[in-house]
């Protein structure tokens, strides 16, 4: 059980590292989870936009540079707020944006 947690608390940096300079306004929240050698990227946005699916792109990109070896990344974002409805509420949670 401790390794699995440390992958998942190293993931966590990895993610964080990752999305420097990539949350923009929109970004409401970001989560993961691991399942078999995969990645599920789970993103709440404001509005969905060819800026925020840039930014999506852009760091599935550099998570993928960080791991050790090659890794499926699957992004699944999710217009509204990270609520019960959004399926990376059951995610580790990694960024939530101050609501305003």
């Amino acid at each position: 059980m401790e390794a699995s947690l440390e992958r998942e608390n190293r993931l966590v940096l990895d993610v964080v590292q990752a999305a420097l300079g990539l949350i923009s306004r929109e970004v409401r929240a970001i989560s993961f989870d691991q399942d078999s050698g995969q990645i599920n990227l789970y993103i709440a946005v404001y509005e969905r936009n060819a800026q925020v699916d840039e930014d999506v792109e852009d760091l599935v990109f550099e998570l993928e540079a960080l791991q050790d070896g090659p890794v499926v990344i699957e992004s699944h974002v999710f217009v509204g707020a990270p609520n019960a409805e959004w399926s990376g509420n059951s995610g580790r949670r990694v960024y939530l944006a101050k609501e305003t």
